[in-house]
């Protein structure tokens, strides 16, 4: 059976607020996302026998195909929602993984010994940080000397909207800025480099993928549902009529970075 344990909350405070929310709809478009569709730049990194620590996990989707890759290696997924990590627990174990814990906790301020993993991973996270250097500071002190941090965010900058309307884009813009005023960052995969660099990692591997989500209609309600929680349910209908127009795609651009930690 999965665990989760609840460590302390943290001393630290920040203000932002996760954007997609814990919607169904939002949990459900999250629980799709597997290792080889969305993190595969990770793979080559997998080795059988390490200790992974996955963070900002969600439903855990990811986490679990991580942890058949290592095995009999383990792998330790935090998220600070306990809803999200006791889904992903029940995933997991009916998936009979036992290399595998959740953790409900913060990534800033991460409940484990300095030096205890090989890998950090952590995907779609640092565009919600309003303080994506002290999380990646938390990272550097968990990881061992010589292992490896791998990150990937998107990149809204790139992004390509195709039989895109005014009201459309506008929309986009719209639900951009109310990312942003969560404390979020929309080109948070564009400065991953920068980061890790700042954060005094050498840096091994960069490089992007597009996403072409499965019909406009998919992305455009995941959207438009967060925009209508904010308020303003005219840019959710824009987008939702956008995706009815006959060749409506949205083509996302995640960039990812991977960081060694130098021996210090």
């Amino acid at each position: 059976m999965q665990t989760i344990e609840e460590p302390p909350g943290s001393s630290i405070r920040t203000r932002e607020t996760y954007t997609p929310g814990y919607s169904p709809n939002a949990t459900a478009f999250m629980s799709a996302r597997t290792v080889e569709s969305h993190a595969a730049f990770v793979l080559p990194l997998l080795e059988r026998g390490l200790e992974v620590l996955d963070v900002g996990c969600g439903p855990g989707t990811i986490t679990q195909g991580i942890a058949e890759y290592v095995l009999p290696g383990r792998v330790t997924a935090i998220d600070r929602d306990h809803a999200q990590v006791t889904h992903a627990a029940r995933l997991a174990e009916g998936r009979e993984l036992t290399n595998v814990r959740f953790v409900a906790g913060s990534a800033y301020q991460l409940p484990f010994a300095d030096a205890s993993f090989d890998l950090v991973f952590s995907h779609a996270l640092f565009e919600h940080l309003s303080n994506p250097r002290g999380a990646l500071a938390e990272i550097r002190r968990v990881l061992r000397p010589g292992a490896l941090v791998a990150l990937a965010s998107p990149d809204w900058n790139s992004f390509e909207m195709r039989k895109a309307t005014p009201a459309a884009e506008a929309a986009i813009a719209d639900y951009r800025r109310l990312q942003e005023r969560n404390g979020g960052d929309t080109q948070a995969g564009g400065r991953l480099v920068r980061l890790l660099q700042d954060g005094e990692f050498g840096l091994i591997r960069k490089g992007q993928r597009l996403e072409n989500y499965e019909s406009a209609m998919s992305i455009a309600t995941y959207l438009a549902l967060q925009l209508d929680a904010a308020g303003n349910p005219g840019a959710a209908h824009a987008l939702l009529d956008w995706s009815t127009e006959p060749g409506a795609e949205l083509l996302g651009c995640w960039k990812y970075a991977i960081g060694i930690k130098w021996n210090r």
